[in-house]
């Protein structure tokens, strides 16, 4: 049942192997917490302790996981395995900022057809992030920006093992 806390993130379709330069950046990346959630859309990292319990523990047990969430709404998410095994994961969000933590709908169409709902803040360079599997659904209560960090719920789930941290890229 715990895999059915299902892993959502994105990447922008502009991403490239190339490092990101940002020399040139005049976006405000500065997020002032008390004034919004931030923006989320750009390509993230979660790797060592960034990777929240729950994922870095087997049956998981991700070392890597790449985010983008594009202008167009869609978003990939990599996850990378201590193996090396990798797995995309693509589809659709919706954000809504006027709460902070702003909240987060995902409408995954691959590897399969899901729905994830949760939270998320961007301060600086840095991404929180929470989202819990909604549809199917497996008895699993997502946090909300009332419950905050930490707070998902359901089979088998401790508090806190479900909040992943990501860096900008």
């Amino acid at each position: 049942m715990i895999l059915a806390l299902a892993l959502f993130a994105c990447t922008p379709d502009d991403v490239t192997d190339e490092p990101k330069d940002t020399a040139g950046d005049t976006a405000d990346t500065d997020t002032d917490p008390s004034t919004g959630p931030g923006d989320i859309h750009d390509a993230w990292v979660s790797e060592g302790d960034d990777i929240s319990v729950l994922f870095s523990a087997p049956p998981f047990a991700y070392v890597r996981i790449e985010a983008t969430f594009n202008a167009d709404a869609s978003y990939v998410v990599t996850t990378t395995d201590g193996e090396g095994a990798t797995a995309d994961l693509t589809g659709t969000f919706v954000t809504d900022d006027s709460t902070n933590p702003g909240t987060i709908t995902l409408t995954q169409a691959t590897p399969y057809d899901a729905t994830a709902v949760g939270i998320w803040q961007v301060e600086r360079d840095t991404l929180s992030y929470e989202v819990v599997q909604t549809l199917p659904d497996y008895g699993f209560v997502p946090p909300t920006p009332d419950t905050g960090f930490g707070s998902t719920s359901g089979p088998g789930v401790a508090a806190d093992s479900n909040v992943q941290i990501y860096q900008r890229m």
